[in-house]
């Protein structure tokens, strides 16, 4: 008997070999897309969870809120608040502290700048990140010891047997020796933490950082370890009476106002912190979990589509089983009997699908990754269980209403009737709703995809305020072992051939740390509004290629313009303002700011600002965020955490980087050149958007691919079955045209009445997408044309084919047929 069955279905897929090759590889797409994005979003929903105990730890955030302004969450917090924290809440079982730097480190002839980690001596014991040698407990205890990365020992010493080695770190001027006493694990890609080298806190390294005793400040990053989650929360709901009481205790901050005004603390679960986006210090920035969430719907909606594509096919062939069915009745088949056999065929044809699935779905993973930047990777130990449940689930679940159809074929009327059953009018419709259903899928997909791309592709050319062409970031000018020589540092870079113009200052492009402050209009009512200072040095303008709107720019020959290196208070300074602060000042317009004095709520008391000029927006961070207001000051004698911009003209950039780096080691041959031009700098705020458009992209020309699969198989089906009724619309005088015109227009009306349910879909998610970007695109009509016209072309094309055969068929031979 089963021999007998697995018989038949091979007969049934040999005899249709059309419609059995469009049912395994339709289904085998399908599949293979959720495979792959079911791995994607357990990849996104994976970071740090591999971490010990990561779901008792906490990321101590920042909240500051400001008038004017948007609210931004930083991950780095004040210091100060952790004795606090521990004495006010004994839920909090451990805390810990970290603080990036970019250092100099070298290890014998080698140096280089790295990103040294400075934590307190537990932090292992906190966060359990996997040790290659060296006691977990130990290994940070001493003030000179060292814990590298197996990537850092094989730089530095050639092995990962590091252990008693010796590195020197360059921090703030002064060189420190460590010695190895630990090696890290090199990290999983699935960690949102950035770790190199860790060194401990030590109170020799924290003196003299007031920003490690004031409220308000930023420090670092603080992570604290709790019993349970409740513990967290009980923790969480506390937060805000916590730093009212212990902020105000600590007295007013430098803006004469209390921090708990302005800042607030929250907690953030290690495993969600990867979908947090916030100011970065030392962690990779937070993914849209909206947009992994897009992806495993889209991984769900290729399978339904895929198994729609089953069902239509099945349904549309199972008159051509009628016979086969009437016939086994009438040897004593029972309705269940077949129903199971037909059930069975379904997961037998799914299981062959499942198979070219998974080959396809390995066969895509390198592509998937370039174009998404993940480190996706087939883990057969937990594919395997989930493409057999799928199958099962997969093959049920389609295979139920053609078994249930084909078994309740009535012998009699099947054997008495000259033409095969096609199911009426209901099955005609259903196929058709089916048909609608898919289409109403792929066409919202492709409208949002054109969007994406356009919005990235809108991103890569959006006005910025500055020209990032031709334009490079030297980052260890900011070192305070060389603000003495900034000047001599700079005259050497000026000196290269091809460089135009240099500058410094101490915010460029992907600069997260800024200094904001208090400034306000005489006469405006509330607390005065925060904006962002920027000290600027010469030739700046010229450097980044910004735009004065209005007044003058800073010069030598204007005395109040340079503050050159003296005290500010009491003193009357120029000042420029971006466009955005005029508005958030309240001037009525740019001209209306000029020879304005304004008030700045300094360290030590208030400064005269008087405006002397309108610089345009400055766009140094991601389109996602407003342009901050921001004031200018000018310094031509030293600045503080100053870095040097380079324009360059006429050079390839890799001849200017080997040029600029060789008057650097002329100047400074012990610190490390590095470099970096605005695109590669400000290439994280671009990329995930460009690589997400890629992405996108492939998923709807497969959604539209799939959907075209379950079509033409329908069109050529039906066009097959009408063979006869064509041939006597032709002797009764129907020409060629009409017949096509007659079958094509039976099979685009589906794909039309998609598109007036997908336009409406698609425009309120893009509505929303569109609406976290402060630089974006306007919704144009022409992308949800230009997905219609591109989804008619393409189902003409499908279904053409098989009509223009039918419709050129000659009438007696139409009339013959069968």
């Amino acid at each position: 008997m089963l021999f007998h069955t697995i018989l038949t279905f091979y007969r049934s897929l040999a005899r249709h070999r059309l419609y059995a090759a469009l049912n395994v590889f339709g289904l085998a797409f399908g599949i293979a897309v959720f495979l792959v994005l079911t791995l994607v979003v357990h990849y996104e929903n994976g970071f740090d969870r591999w971490i010990p105990n990561a779901a008792n730890i906490y990321r101590l955030d920042t909240v500051r809120f400001a008038p004017g302004q948007a609210r931004q969450e930083s991950d780095s917090v004040t210091f100060v608040a952790l004795d606090p924290l521990r004495a006010d809440y004994p839920q909090i079982e451990a805390g810990t502290r970290m603080m990036d730097s970019p250092e100099p480190v070298s290890a014998g002839r080698t140096i280089d700048s790295e990103t040294v980690t400075y934590v307190d001596p537990n932090f292992l014991d906190v966060i359990g990140f996997p040790l290659l040698s060296g006691e977990r407990h130990q290994v940070l205890s001493a003030p000179t010891s060292i814990v590298i990365t197996e990537s850092i020992a094989l730089k530095y010493f050639g092995t990962t047997q590091a252990l008693g080695r010796s590195l020197d770190v360059n921090h703030d001027g002064t060189k420190r020796s460590y010695t190895v006493s630990g090696v890290l694990k090199d990290l999983p890609h699935d960690t949102t933490f950035v770790l190199h080298l860790l060194v401990p806190l030590t109170p020799a390294l924290e003196e003299g950082r007031t920003a490690f005793q004031r409220w308000g400040s930023s420090s670092g990053s603080i992570f604290l370890r709790f019993r349970d989650q409740a513990d967290a929360k009980a923790v969480a709901a506390g937060l805000r009476d916590f730093v009212a009481r212990r902020a105000a205790g600590a007295g007013e901050d430098k803006e004469g106002t209390h921090p708990e005004e302005h800042v607030a603390l929250s907690l953030v679960n290690l495993p969600d912190a990867h979908f947090h986006d916030v100011v970065v210090n030392g962690i990779v920035p937070g993914v849209d979990r909206r947009i992994v969430l897009s992806l495993g719907l889209v991984g769900v909606l290729a399978l339904v589509m895929a198994a729609i594509n089953y069902i239509n096919l099945a349904t549309a062939r199972s008159g051509l089983r009628a016979r086969e069915v009437a016939l086994r009745k009438v040897m004593g088949a029972t309705r269940r009997m077949l129903m199971v056999q037909f059930l069975g065929e379904a997961v037998a044809l799914v299981s062959l699908a499942a198979l070219v699935g998974l080959a396809l779905a390995e066969a895509a993973i390198p592509l998937l990754n370039s174009l998404g930047g993940w480190a996706v990777a087939i883990d057969y130990r937990r594919i395997v269980p989930l493409l057999l449940l799928l199958v099962v689930i997969v093959g049920l679940g389609a295979g139920i209403y053609p078994s249930t159809l084909l078994a309740a074929y009535r012998p009699a009327a099947v054997l008495a009737s000259a033409r095969t059953p096609t199911g009426g009018r209901a099955g005609i419709r259903l196929r058709n709703l089916l048909v609608l259903v898919q289409f109403v899928s792929a066409i919202a997909f492709a409208i949002c995809t054109l969007v994406i791309d356009a919005q990235a592709s809108f991103l890569r050319s959006a006005d910025r305020g500055f020209d990032r062409q031709g334009l490079i970031i030297v980052e260890g000018t900011q070192s305070s072992e060389l603000l003495a020589r900034q000047n001599v540092i700079m005259d050497a870079l000026r000196r290269v051939p091809g460089v135009v113009a240099a500058t410094l200052s101490d915010r460029e492009p992907d600069s997260s740390s800024t200094s904001v402050t208090g400034v306000g209009k005489p006469g405006l009512l509330g607390r005065a509004p925060d904006l962002i200072l920027e000290t600027i040095g010469r030739d700046y303008d010229r450097t980044y290629g910004t735009r004065l709107v209005a007044g003058r720019k800073f010069d030598d020959a204007h005395r109040l313009d340079d503050i050159g290196g003296q005290p500010m208070e009491g003193r009357i300074l120029s000042t420029i303002l971006n466009e955005r602060a005029v508005a958030t000042l309240g001037f009525r317009d740019a001209g209306d700011a000029l020879g304005k004095s304004i008030g700045w709520n300094g360290r030590r008391g208030k400064i005269t600002l008087q405006v002397i000029g309108v610089r345009g927006d400055v766009r140094f961070m991601s389109p996602r965020e407003p342009v901050a207001p921001q004031f200018y000051l000018y310094d031509t004698h030293a600045i503080d955490s100053a870095q040097a911009a380079i324009r360059f003209s006429g050079v390839p950039r890799a001849e200017m980087m080997r040029r600029l780096q060789a008057a650097w080691r002329s100047v400074v041959p012990d610190t490390p050149f590095v470099a970096k031009t605005a695109d590669d700098r400000l290439g994280d705020f671009y990329r995930p958007d460009q690589q997400r458009a890629r992405l996108f992209s492939a998923g709807a020309v497969l959604a539209i691919a799939i959907a075209c699969v379950g079509l033409y198989g329908l069109a050529s089906f039906n066009t097959a079955r009408r063979v006869k009724e064509i041939g006597i619309r032709k002797v009764l005088g129907a020409s060629t045209r009409d017949v096509l015109l007659l079958l094509v227009g039976q099979f685009i009306r589906p794909v039309l009445i998609a598109n007036l349910i997908a336009w409406p879909i698609a425009w309120m998610a893009m509505r929303a997408w569109l609406a976290g970007f402060d630089q974006r695109i306007a919704l144009s009509p022409g992308y949800f044309i230009a997905a219609t016209v591109a989804a008619l072309a393409i189902s003409i094309l499908t279904v053409l084919g098989q009509a223009w055969r039918v419709a050129r068929a000659e009438p007696g031979r139409a009339l013959r047929y069968e």
